[in-house]
């Protein structure tokens, strides 16, 4: 086990990608694989990390629909929401606390709903990450014809936040709001990948919250990271084996 900031070579931890998740039957199975094997290997730095991956709401377990009607309903978004809604849902969790690691523990990101542009604008951390990915908000617009799937395919990025307790947004809001949580867990940075497939407007996310500080090119170093999970998961995406 060691810390992020000790990593000089990706290509190992590619390898040890693909070994994992070549038998997974799902994405869930696959997403589960990946983040055990980030644990193992950088457990010194990771405080908790999530995989997340856009669901169509129709196509989510019952439980997960539940959820997102319950948030959508409470922010006055219950109306915007229709089987074809984005939902960037939780596909697997690790954490040092047991139960963060269990998706269906998430009290808060279970599924988050991409239902208009002013939703997601109300969430500053997953705004964020979609903007420096290049994520149009246009796309949720009822009248823009949807998310270009051309686009979507060659979208790569690295989120980061460098200092949890302390960054803000152009609105002055802290990016990460859940500061109690940054606080009590000894949370410094927060970075993520992200990246989607040419397949049913998929998009995939993976964010660490990290205990040291990590700089953004030792960040940048695990975006072919992404890729990797692209290509280890692209059949079972496919063929939508989504949850476990």
């Amino acid at each position: 086990m060691a810390k992020f900031s000790d990593l000089r070579n990706v290509f190992p931890l590619l390898d040890s990608v693909k070994a994992r998740t070549r038998d997974c039957v799902s994405l869930e199975e696959a997403s589960g694989e990946v983040l055990d094997l980030l644990m193992e290997q950088f457990g010194e730095s990771i405080v908790l990390t999530r995989l997340f991956a856009t669901v169509a709401y129709g196509q989510l377990p019952s439980e997960n629909q539940s959820f997102v009607r319950r948030l959508t309903t409470n922010k006055l978004a219950g109306a915007l929401l229709t089987d074809d809604t984005p939902i960037l849902s939780l596909m697997a969790s690790r954490g040092v606390k047991p139960a963060w690691n269990d998706r269906r523990q998430s009290a808060g990101h279970l599924g988050i709903p991409l239902v208009s542009a002013d939703f997601v604008d109300s969430i500053p951390m997953i705004a964020r990450l979609l903007a420096e990915v290049g994520f149009e908000m246009d796309w949720l617009a009822a009248d823009s014809g949807g998310i270009d799937v051309n686009t979507l395919s060659k979208m790569s990025g690295v989120f980061y936040v460098r200092d949890a307790s302390s960054a803000v947004d152009d609105q002055g809001r802290k990016i990460i709001s859940a500061q109690g949580f940054v606080r009590d867990a000894g949370v410094q940075t927060v970075f993520g990948l992200a990246g989607g497939f040419a397949i049913d407007k998929t998009f995939l996310a993976i964010l660490f919250f990290c205990n040291e500080t990590i700089e953004r090119r030792q960040a940048d170093q695990f975006l072919p990271l992404m890729s990797t999970v692209k290509a280890s998961t692209v059949t079972v995406v496919a063929d939508r084996a989504l949850f476990a």
